[in-house]
């Protein structure tokens, strides 16, 4: 039986010079892992409203993450907080799933 999804997911990503980058978090112990919603709600809710994003499938993701070394993928994690590099702010409030 195969673990793969069939539905694209959305992706969180921020634009570097015209070029969409991928997020990426850190599990608590250490080890980087890629970002996945199901849906753009759940990506709205954990990220805020203003996140860029994209639509891909699994395997796109995972080629995309091999070259980072990135093997595990998060998929819709509650929280994701902002990127400590951007300079756009975000909102004050806390993003909550319900």
């Amino acid at each position: 039986m195969s673990t793969r999804h069939s539905v694209d997911w959305f992706i969180p990503v921020r634009s570097t010079d015209g070029v969409a980058v991928l997020q990426t978090g850190r599990l608590p112990d250490g080890p980087k892992v890629g970002i996945a919603f199901t849906t753009l709600a759940l990506l709205r809710a954990a990220t805020g409203p203003r996140q860029q994003w994209l639509r891909l499938s699994e395997d796109a993701l995972r080629e995309l993450l091999a070259p980072l070394g990135v093997t595990r993928i998060q998929l819709d994690p509650v929280l994701v907080g902002p990127d400590v590099r951007s300079r756009t702010p975000y909102p004050r409030q806390p993003a909550f799933v319900h």
